[in-house]
């Protein structure tokens, strides 16, 4: 009899752990799927880098301040005082990935920056080891070599194109993204939501005086609405969350699938063909 108990225990601790894989896998993957069109809306937009960083940041605490009473009958501030230190400084590392990211967008080829971001699986692996002692396989070790060549061939391919300080500014990106993974892992229990709407309300205030938001078109300003209420928010939870079921550097293996996907649209909607470097 208990060997039996013993065995349906574990059985049953397989089942979880495989739930919890499963859960994980659908919300990174769906996730990153949406967090793939930011690029799209960014150019499709045709508005100044800092107008795109203002409106995205400004919709998405919008939405998310609408959405969290809602789901948890509280306001977004309760939250805030609740889950105190270790959110806001999750939403400043989400403002700084998030400009970052949407400067690069306007200062070089969408392929350069996605290309850049898949980065993110090794550079998250590393963090999480040296800060919460998560420690890759060995494996990881060589795919972080290739990373950081594949970085340097992107580079040096903008040397004199005049693209080198958006590729520079998406290495700056992927390093505050990575140092985010690592504290949700850290901080399991601060809410995803609270941490996008502030990251959110922090953005639009950095980029509210290099700005100039009223001055885009009515066209600009719905494109820019879909990002900032749906796609954006709704991404950026779905793969904070996800942290809550897989290690950081398996949820960093997925942020490849982004620039598979980014490059794409950018192909068949901006028809920005990749340079050959960034192939490779």
């Amino acid at each position: 009899m208990q060997r039996i108990l013993a065995l349906s225990s574990i059985l049953r601790a397989v089942q979880t752990r495989l739930s919890h894989a499963r859960t994980g896998l659908t919300l990174a993957l769906g996730g990153i799927l949406l967090i793939s069109l930011d690029s799209l809306w960014i150019r499709l937009s045709r508005a100044g880098s800092w107008d795109v960083a203002f409106w995205a940041g400004a919709f998405a605490f919008v939405a998310i301040s609408v959405v969290i009473p809602l789901r948890r009958r509280e306001s977004l501030l309760t939250v805030v005082r609740r889950d105190g230190a270790p959110l806001i400084f999750s939403s400043l590392l989400s403002t700084a990935s998030m400009t970052l990211f949407i400067l690069a967008i306007g200062l070089t080829l969408v392929a350069n920056v996605v290309a850049i971001v898949a980065a993110v699986p090794m550079t998250a692996a590393v963090t999480a080891w040296a800060l919460i002692g998560e420690r890759p396989p060995s494996r990881t070790w060589w795919a972080i070599a290739a990373s950081i060549a594949g970085i340097l061939v992107i580079v040096a391919g903008s040397v004199g194109s005049g693209s080198i300080r958006g590729d520079l500014l998406a290495v700056a990106a992927v390093i505050a993204f990575s140092g985010n993974v690592t504290l949700w892992r850290r901080f399991p229990d601060i809410s995803r939501l609270a941490v996008v709407g502030v990251g959110g309300l922090f953005t639009a205030v950095v980029a509210f005086i290099p700005a100039q938001p009223f001055a885009i078109d009515g066209r600009a300003l719905v494109i820019l609405a879909i990002m900032g209420l749906v796609t954006g928010p709704a991404g950026r939870v779905a793969l904070a969350s996800s942290t809550r079921y897989m290690p950081a550097a398996q949820v960093g293996l997925f942020i490849p699938v982004e620039t598979i996907a980014a490059t794409t649209w950018a192909w068949l909607f901006l028809q920005e063909v990749p340079q050959a470097a960034t192939v490779a």
